[in-house]
């Protein structure tokens, strides 16, 4: 009994500390002040603190690790407390927008229409099925990111284990590596845009869409061409008009959310992570309202959130993990010499094919040796600037992101591959490397010429 009630208690004080996040998150984007970074830290110690045990011990380690390397570096910093509060800002900016996802994508799967999608999805035959999943899996994964994702590969998970099926779970992963060029509600697009103060969202849209949709078509044609047999089989029965209508009317309410989500941050002038963390929770309570019964609808949708939010202490690991990235590499990146910054600049300064390259092979590299894109992308948008490469800042940005979306359909340690893996008969190997080794290749090189293009309609 004394157990289950520390382990109540602990639970309690882990969401406590994510609300605190969210709630301090929010005043930072309002204009709140600098020393709300004290309060960012006390909220991820408490949260890391009562779930410490349930963090798996290889990413304990890893994150300690980062730690010792800021803490050694730190004396070679010109400006360590800057430094750090830039580390813990971006961490805790991170772990509110996964948050205010939590909540969106646990009533998603409360949707029937989400679950007619589903339906419509796998009644589509071998040829069809794979640019299915790939766009569907981008809309879901622009709305709801990695949750979105997750949902898909419910939709799409195997009960033989066809490789026509399987196929189905590696389209998913390319459409969620589509959208994190773009949509707003990935982890990356909030780091990014809080490093190029610059850069609004607006800006960054376009560029990555296009180049989101060109890996799109990259992945269909290798699909087509691909030498994996795949098994003919009788398509399952078309769905009923009815159903199609229903997964229109969910399309449409995806949308709506993202406008409100767009609108709400340009009236209020805050960022759109802002705005989500805002609204997300809002959102839940009037999807949990309409769901609910009749005459206790708002008790019972309040009811439901906090039920909801009370999957936030698994935000533990992502809490290590990022406030060790995070510190780590903003650290890493003022410590880093002069000189060597210098060379890359008159080594990659000047050609934007070779700067672009450099950037995206760089976090892919260090992606596929274990280390999270957080770390490397914090160090090369701090470090390796527009202005070292000679880059306008709406390419350089668009390059880490290529970079760090590729790097998750890439590298078998990514959280996508891992949870992919689960859903089919191959490892987390067999899913990133052996099948999208080209894809990323080849994503890769069009994307350096692409935005090298774009780099030169800007100068």
């Amino acid at each position: 009994m004394a157990e289950k009630m520390a382990g109540n208690t602990r639970h309690a004080i882990a969401t406590g500390a994510v609300v605190v996040l969210m709630a301090a998150t929010l005043w930072r984007a309002f204009g709140g002040p600098p020393a709300l970074f004290m309060a960012l830290i006390i909220a991820m110690a408490l949260l890391i603190g009562a779930e410490y045990r349930n963090i798996p011990s290889n990413l304990r380690n890893t994150s300690l690790l980062l730690f010792a390397i800021g803490f050694m570096l730190l004396p070679f910093a010109k400006a360590p407390l800057v430094a750090i509060q830039r580390g813990i800002f971006i961490s805790g900016l991170l772990l509110a927008l996964m948050a205010s996802v939590i909540l969106l994508a646990r009533c998603a799967l409360r949707i029937r229409q989400v679950h007619v999608v589903g339906e419509i999805l796998r009644s589509q035959d071998s040829g069809k099925r794979y640019l299915s999943f790939t766009v569907a899996s981008q809309l879901f994964s622009t709305t709801l990111s990695l949750a979105g994702a997750n949902i898909m590969l419910v939709m799409a998970s195997p009960k033989d284990n066809r490789i026509e099926d399987t196929a189905s779970i590696v389209a998913i992963t390319r459409g969620f590596t589509a959208a994190s060029f773009w949509s707003p509600m990935f982890g990356n697009m909030a780091i990014l845009l809080a490093l190029y103060p610059a850069l609004q969202w607006s800006d960054v849209f376009p560029v990555g869409l296009a180049v989101a949709q060109l890996t799109v078509l990259t992945g269909v044609l290798m699909h087509r061409f691909s030498r994996h047999p795949v098994p003919t089989a009788a398509a399952p029965a078309t769905p009923d008009p009815e159903l199609k209508g229903a997964a229109i009317s969910l399309l449409l309410a995806m949308l709506g959310f993202l406008g409100t989500i767009l609108a709400t941050s340009s009236v209020l002038g805050v960022s759109i992570t802002a705005s989500i963390v805002l609204l997300g929770p809002v959102f839940a309570l009037v999807i949990n309202m309409g769901k609910a019964q009749a005459g206790k609808r708002v008790r019972q949708a309040i009811a439901q959130v906090r039920e909801d939010a009370g999957q936030f202490p698994r935000l533990s690991s992502e809490a290590l993990l990022f406030a060790a990235a995070g510190c780590a590499g903003t650290i890493m990146a003022d410590a880093f010499p002069a000189g060597w910054v210098q060379w890359i600049g008159s080594a990659f300064g000047g050609m934007p094919l070779f700067g672009i390259g450099f950037l995206m092979l760089g976090i892919m590299g260090l992606a596929l040796a274990g280390i999270h894109p957080v770390l490397s992308a914090v160090f090369m948008a701090s470090t390796i600037t527009p202005q070292v490469l000679s880059l306008p800042p709406l390419v350089h940005c668009a390059a880490i992101l290529v970079g760090w979306g590729l790097s998750a359909s890439l590298t078998p340690y990514s959280v996508l591959v891992l949870t992919a893996s689960r859903y089919s008969a191959f490892t987390p190997y067999q899913l990133s490397v052996e099948r999208n080794w080209a894809f990323a290749l080849i994503n890769c090189l069009l994307a350096c010429a692409a935005l090298a293009a774009v780099a030169r309609l800007l100068e």
